[in-house]
């Protein structure tokens, strides 16, 4: 079981999972704690691999393709081989497995030219018994937007970054006007790896001068092409279980039960799905009981906005993170 970290190293995380390219003095100043402990603590976490910052860009905007609520079936000795598969695919952003039903789920992005070849010849070359893919209609909140219940909204806001305005390009899909160029291209791929490479060490690589640089950081990230955050097992912050949340509802009450589950901190991603219809949802809690508590809560506030049914799956092992393979995952097959 992994244990959690203390209290200044959830706050630095935290910090981190806001603005992934925060100065180790603005977290200092936003938690209280001192700049050289944020410093020394904040190199920790990274070194040791408990957080990895990156750079991530809308799939949407970097013609991905259409996204999809992704769920493979397959027997449980295969369980393992076909999620770490998945998780190494460029498709995918998160994938996870199930704990009560020998299933994966993952957030999955194929261009229309693509889905045929995807499904149809290399998911077949899988030992799957089973699969679905459900468009993703709207996003609710990303895990961009998840933000724990560590740091006050006031300390949130020091930090910048938000997720309102990226919801709402993705909805629309539009980018406010920005066409990256190749200079961009290469600049959000090394952010991909790391989120916090300096600006000298960019510069360099790309051959440019270091305030165009930042100019252009600044841009994609206001125009919401760029989100720089921390990617952590929410374990290490004291919410070890993590459940997949699916409500079923009338077509003309989906919006208000997406928008009832996406104003719960506990919510780190939710989707709306035309299939049902449904309003998929990954919450992230500290136990077992606060998830049964959730769900009577839920089942209260939902009925008055016409939900039918709401199933609760808990999440078994995560593969893939904000398009981060994990080390279960293993190396990619030949």
């Amino acid at each position: 079981m992994t244990e959690p970290l203390d209290q200044a190293d959830r706050e630095i995380c935290a910090a981190l999972l806001r603005n992934g390219r925060a100065s180790w003095r603005l977290i200092a100043q936003t938690t209280g704690l001192q700049e050289r402990t944020v410093a020394r603590r904040g190199a920790r976490l990274i070194e040791q691999g408990l957080v990895r910052v990156r750079g991530l860009s809308q799939p949407h905007l970097i013609d991905r393709g259409d996204g999809y609520f992704a769920r493979i079936e397959c027997r449980p000795a295969d369980l393992g081989a076909v999620a770490g598969w998945l998780a190494h695919r460029p498709e995918t952003l998160w994938v996870a497995t199930l704990i009560g039903e020998s299933a994966i789920i993952s957030e999955v992005y194929i261009r229309s030219d693509d889905r045929s070849r995807f499904i149809e010849e290399e998911l077949a070359t899988q030992p799957v018994t089973g699969y679905s893919f459900e468009y993703i209609d709207r996003f609710r909140r990303t895990v961009r937007g998840w933000h724990p219940d560590i740091l006050s909204s006031e300390q949130l806001d020091m930090l910048g970054e938000d997720e309102s305005r990226a919801l709402r390009a993705a909805a629309e899909h539009r980018n406010e006007g920005l066409e990256p160029d190749q200079t961009d291209s290469e600049i959000i791929r090394l952010l991909s790896i790391d989120g916090r490479l300096s600006i000298d060490a960019i510069a360099s690589a790309v051959g440019i001068a270091k305030p165009t640089v930042r100019k252009r950081i600044a841009q994609m990230q206001r125009t919401d092409y760029l989100s720089i955050r921390a990617v952590i097992d929410p374990a290490l912050l004291g919410f070890p279980l993590e459940s997949l949340i699916t409500v079923h509802a009338p077509a003309s009450r989906v919006d208000e039960v997406a928008a009832f589950l996406a104003q719960d901190w506990r919510t780190r991603w939710a989707a709306e799905l035309p299939t049902g219809p449904s309003v998929r949802a990954l919450l992230t809690l500290s136990s077992r009981r606060e998830l049964f508590g959730l769900l009577h809560d839920l089942e209260a506030g939902l009925a008055d906005r016409g939900a039918l049914r709401i199933e609760s799956s808990p999440l078994l092992t995560h593969y893939k993170r904000s398009d981060v393979v994990l080390p279960v995952a293993g190396d990619p097959a030949p």
